[in-house]
């Protein structure tokens, strides 16, 4: 895509998120009616946009796209008394518009999570499809990420996930996380692998990497077991995903990989994850722990 359709792209989908927030864009001197309200810079440009909460940028530069937020008097060009907020990766020539689509979704949650007010907050956490765990839970140490979490991140990656997580939520009452990421992540997590798409590949394991470190037992169990592990790897594959995980999933990750390697039983056990049965309070052991058809041990030992 030209980078012009990629901020036309952004600031129309925003915008309503943006407004929503209380927030209004800010016009550079001199705009024409119709363009962007873009304001340049040496390596690249901003859109600005400010509010009763303050002042928010999305900057463009260096092959990344910044959300920063300042004080309502902040002035500023350099984003010295900016905050950041999210980065991502911004590569124009590589993004086709269903991943700048994808991109806008993920901001979209960032923007809700830190300026919604507070009751919105609480009725879209009490929404059974956005009951997940936010950034600002987990930095307080209150809450670990956990799989549903994990579902929804990644929906923002993957737009097709939206709906079949609200289908799975409203069929099954219920998050069943192996069966929901078994029959809908599992195949979009390898086709990414697969492709060695640069930018793709880096917003996925931004997602896999925040969430396995700050994430519970069971969505790391999750991460590389039911999705990483499920892979049938070439050796490109395999040095493509040693490449771009983090070095606490490093371990985990290649241990899960001999382990399955070498079991036929618990290959099984992983590709045909337990059937469907109504709620029970009882908890078995973790996943790993019923692949190797023995009681819990760490994922992590």
């Amino acid at each position: 895509m030209e980078i012009n359709e990629v901020y036309k792209t952004l600031y129309t989908d925003l915008a309503p998120t943006f407004s929503e927030l209380g927030f209004e864009v800010t016009v550079p001197e001199g705009t024409r009616h119709g363009d962007l309200p873009l304001f340049p810079r040496k390596n690249g440009s901003f859109l600005e946009y400010s509010g009763d909460k303050g002042k928010l940028r999305l900057v463009f530069s260096d092959s990344r796209i910044v959300l920063l937020s300042a004080d309502k008097d902040a002035k500023s060009e350099d984003d010295s008394d900016y905050t950041p907020l999210s980065s991502f990766l911004f590569e124009p020539e590589n993004y086709e518009l269903r991943d700048v689509k994808s991109l806008g979704n993920e901001l979209t949650e960032e923007l809700r999570e830190d300026f919604a007010p507070k009751q919105i907050q609480r009725r879209r956490q009490n929404t059974k499809a956005q009951a997940t765990v936010t950034r600002s839970q987990v930095r307080s140490g209150a809450l670990l990420y956990d799989p549903a979490t994990l579902a929804v991140r990644l929906g923002g990656l993957f737009p097709e996930l939206k709906d079949k997580y609200s289908a799975h939520l409203s069929y099954y009452d219920e998050f069943l996380c192996e069966d929901f990421f078994t029959k809908n992540v599992n195949s979009l997590v390898e086709e990414t692998i697969r492709s060695r798409n640069s930018q793709k590949l880096k917003r996925l394991f931004n997602i896999l990497n925040e969430v396995f470190e700050d994430g519970s037992n069971e969505v790391q169990d999750i991460i590389v077991v039911t999705v990483l592990g499920s892979i049938d790897y070439t050796d490109e594959m395999y040095n493509t995903v040693l490449e771009n995980i983090s070095d606490s999933m490093m371990e985990p990750f290649i241990n899960v990989r001999k382990y399955l390697s070498k079991s036929r039983s618990a290959r099984m056990r992983l590709e045909n994850p337990p059937k469907y049965k109504p709620k029970k309070q009882k908890k078995g052991g973790g996943l790993m722990a019923r692949l190797m058809g023995g009681s819990d041990n760490s994922l992590q030992q």
